[in-house]
């Protein structure tokens, strides 16, 4: 299970996962395995509402645990949020929603592994401004600060399970009409102290992996407080 270090693989009903071993380790964007709903409570199909019967047989969507018959969950799709290591069957009712969060995975979580260079502090015009490399950590758990002051370099370590909220601070329009996000100010609590808050905002010159990086942030709040919602997140 090489790259899988802290990680477990184990076969559940609904196929093979690899999972952390400890809840700590356990990345803030993920969603336990549901609960499948017994068959004898599912008469009728809970898409189409058709009755099921010897030839319209009962299907379990991976993603909610729903029953539905083979029309209404059909489509086999990639659950890395659930930790999935192949395709599995999804519902009609959770195409969309597992289409966006694979999007996140494929996507906007590469861009804030990445990493790029904002600012730190609400005005980005002013003549003393921070630069900082911003950056999420490998496992997920870590938004990393790196502010390049000279006199006084400093990383600021924020845990993401320890995060408030974010809340737009500047936007604007590209040339497609599509909305970017220029500043997020992100709250948090840090460990025995009181919340607190840092203001990320693209600088001046920004390179666009900086809007980038700034949406997927803010898309990864979203997800984590989501994630905390239905199964609560060690610290």
């Amino acid at each position: 299970m090489a790259g899988h270090v802290g990680k477990r693989l184990v076969r559940s009903k609904s196929g093979l996962r690899i999972v952390p071993i400890n809840d700590i380790d356990r990345s803030p964007f993920e969603l336990c395995e549901p609960e499948w709903i017994p068959d004898k409570d599912s008469p009728t199909c809970m898409e189409c509402k058709n009755k099921f019967d010897f030839l319209k047989r009962r299907h379990h969507c991976r993603r909610c645990g729903r029953v539905c018959c083979g029309s209404c969950c059909d489509t086999r799709l990639s659950l890395p949020r659930m930790c999935f290591l192949d395709p599995v069957r999804v519902c009609a009712g959770c195409v969309k929603t597992t289409a966006k969060e694979n999007e996140f995975y494929e996507k906007h979580l590469k861009t804030l592994i990445t990493g790029t260079i904002l600012t730190v502090g609400t005005d980005r015009d002013s003549n003393d401004v921070t630069l900082a490399q911003c950056r999420l950590s490998p496992d997920h758990r870590f938004l990393i600060v790196a502010a390049s002051c000279p006199d006084n370099p400093t990383t600021l370590s924020i845990t993401m399970n320890r995060v408030c909220g974010s809340q737009e601070l500047a936007t604007k329009m590209d040339n497609e009409g599509n909305k970017l996000v220029c500043g997020l100010n992100i709250s948090y609590v840090p460990v025995g102290g009181e919340e607190e808050e840092i203001g990320l905002m693209a600088p001046a010159e920004a390179p666009l992996n900086a809007f980038s990086f700034l949406t997927a942030l803010q898309q990864a709040v979203f997800m984590m407080h989501e994630s905390k919602a239905v199964i609560g997140t060690g610290e």
